[in-house]
């Protein structure tokens, strides 16, 4: 293989190290002060997906050889990165309403996955238009090691810089304690630290090397072990049945074992495919194990067709199928390259490897496009079950859509308030309130809204008191995915010829709030449900309070009054 030349620009690679830094610090402010690009999450995701990896794709195979053949494959990818940043970063508009965390989360680690693929093919094909497994292999764990070492060192780097500074602030000097916590310094000065970092540890790729065929040394004795495992596993299945398995959430933990395996095949079987690292009779040993792999496949598909056919489309489930067809596509071509070959079945595991990797490199792409959108594929089919009766209304489970689908979710339950605004004032009021922003004091629904949602049993409840109820469910937070009922039931519970009002919250629990007239003002009295010798329950109380079916019990001990003090019993 031709080695990437040790003499690489190290002006060059510094000065991109300074300048990604001062993007990155830009970025940062623009957070920090609230301006452009701050309050256009589609910008502002763009620009980060660009300023991470344009930078990082030229700071790891640059040399001043392959400057224009790494640019002509590096742009470009930084571009399409920019894009799908631009479309994730649109899944979070309209912005008061949307602050998932997952959405940023997946995204960072599929874009970092793809840049990983993007790069090494980039820096194969600027030495050479052939390309197999094995070069392909000691690209990526060179990338792959030089990065983790140097923000290794830029972790040391900065862990120098706390100590230099905690020693002065230790006898009151704090400036440079001010200094090294200022954003404008330890962006740029990380950055450069980082782009030092791979400079000096791109010279030691004898040193990565070595370390690349040690765990490929480990890789050897815990792939015998995994087809022991991954054997015995499927001997075992016949006997107990798969029932057991999915109760236990079999289909991961199979996934799982297929991943695990597919790694270490080709940790170890990196090299010459006329060579390999076994004798001959465990050399057969694992590529019998491999030849198995595609039944893992069968068994896994069958249980996520069997959860997606009982609780439709979910992000969770969309990730469990995008992961068993890579996987099950590996296996399937090794299989192939088994059945052709036998024993120099390795040839066909560099023609897979190289092919897959295109796809894995297509597919993360793809996903954080319109193209592929997880969040609109459930969104979908979690109204389709809505729509066809698998699922009511009232078990429609909102908060998913709140927190999970995003954008899609957003658009969908906006229109899902609009079509039940009358039907079911209920639930469009509590999509109403999933969508309201708790760190600031705009109330998200309107009295008229929530009057709508409350239920008078038994007559009628005055203007000033439903004012009142607005006033304290409006403060309240929404509890998970339950979708509260308010109802009141005017009761004359002091039997002074005057309406009390018993203010009713039915969700993941039955809260009662005692409404009363003192002057001209409303207060309130929470008042607590204890349940009697039988089966008592709330809802069978509330039956019994909207029939008029019940009675009112005098406390056994009076209060004693006496110079305006009161006694009463706890």
């Amino acid at each position: 293989m031709q080695t990437q030349p040790l003499n690489i620009p190290t002006k060059l690679l510094i000065a991109i190290a300074l300048v990604q830094g001062l993007i990155l610090l830009l970025l940062h402010q623009s957070i920090e002060f609230k301006f452009w690009p701050y309050q256009s999450p589609q910008w502002l995701f763009s620009f980060y997906s660009i300023a991470l990896v344009g930078p990082l794709l030229l700071l790891l195979s640059l040399n001043q050889n392959n400057t224009k053949a790494i640019l002509k494959w590096a742009v470009p990818f930084t571009l399409i990165a920019g894009l799908t940043g631009y479309y994730v970063g649109y899944q979070k508009t309209p912005l008061p309403h949307l602050h998932s965390g997952d959405l940023l989360a997946i995204y960072v680690m599929t874009m970092t996955v793809a840049t990983f693929k993007a790069l090494m093919y980039t820096q194969q094909f600027s030495v050479s238009k052939q390309v197999n497994y094995s070069q392909l292999f000691r690209w990526s764990w060179r990338n792959f090691l030089t990065l983790a070492l140097a923000l290794l060192f830029t972790l040391c780097f900065w862990g120098v810089l706390m100590l230099w500074a905690g020693l002065f602030k230790a006898i009151k000097i704090n400036l440079f304690y001010d200094l090294f916590t200022e954003s404008w310094f330890y962006y740029p000065a990380l950055s450069l630290a980082h782009g030092m970092g791979i400079v000096l540890f791109r010279r030691q790729f004898s040193i990565i090397d070595t370390i690349a065929r040690i765990q490929q040394t480990l890789m050897k004795f815990l792939l015998v072990v995994l087809i022991f495992i991954s054997m015995l596993f499927l001997s075992t299945l016949p006997f107990t049945g798969l029932d057991v398995l999915w109760q236990s959430g079999g289909s991961s933990l199979i996934l799982w074992m297929q991943a695990l395996i597919l790694f270490a095949v080709n940790a170890v079987y990196q090299d010459d495919p006329d060579t390999h690292p076994y004798p001959v009779w465990l050399h057969r040993y694992i590529y019998a194990g491999i030849a198995l792999l595609p039944i893992y496949s069968l068994i896994s598909f069958y249980g996520l067709s069997l959860r997606v056919e009982q609780y439709g489309w979910s992000i969770a489930r969309c990730w469990a199928f995008l992961l068993w067809g890579l996987l099950a596509l590996f296996a399937a071509g090794y299989l192939l390259g088994i059945i052709r070959h036998r024993d120099r079945w390795l040839d066909q595991l560099s023609w897979v490897n190289v092919r897959m990797g295109i796809v894995l490199l297509v597919t993360l792409l793809m996903i954080n496009s319109p193209l592929v959108d997880f969040r609109k594929i459930s969104v979908n089919s979690q109204l389709a079950r809505l729509e066809s009766n698998e699922v009511s209304l009232k078990e429609f489970d909102l908060s998913y859509f709140r927190y999970n689908l995003e954008r899609p979710g957003y658009e969908a339950l906006m229109a899902l308030k609009k079509e039940i605004a009358e039907s079911d004032p209920d639930i469009a009021l509590n999509i109403t309130r999933l969508y309201r922003n708790f760190n600031d004091d705009e109330v998200s629904f309107s009295k008229e809204e929530f009057a709508k949602a409350v239920h008078v049993v038994n007559g009628t409840a005055p203007d000033d008191l439903m004012e009142a109820l607005y006033q304290h469910v409006k403060s309240q937070r929404l509890w998970g995915r339950y979708t509260p009922k308010y109802s009141i039931y005017p009761i004359d519970l002091d039997e002074n010829g005057e309406l009390e009002y018993l203010f009713v919250q039915n969700s993941y629990s039955v809260f009662f709030t005692l409404y009363y007239l003192e002057g001209s003002r409303w207060k309130s009295q929470s008042m607590q449900f204890t349940k009697g010798k039988g089966t008592g329950k709330p809802e069978l109380l509330l039956e019994k309070l909207k029939s008029n079916d019940f009675e009112l019990e005098k406390p056994k001990w009076r209060n004693i009054k006496a110079e305006g003090m009161t006694l009463k019993m706890q």
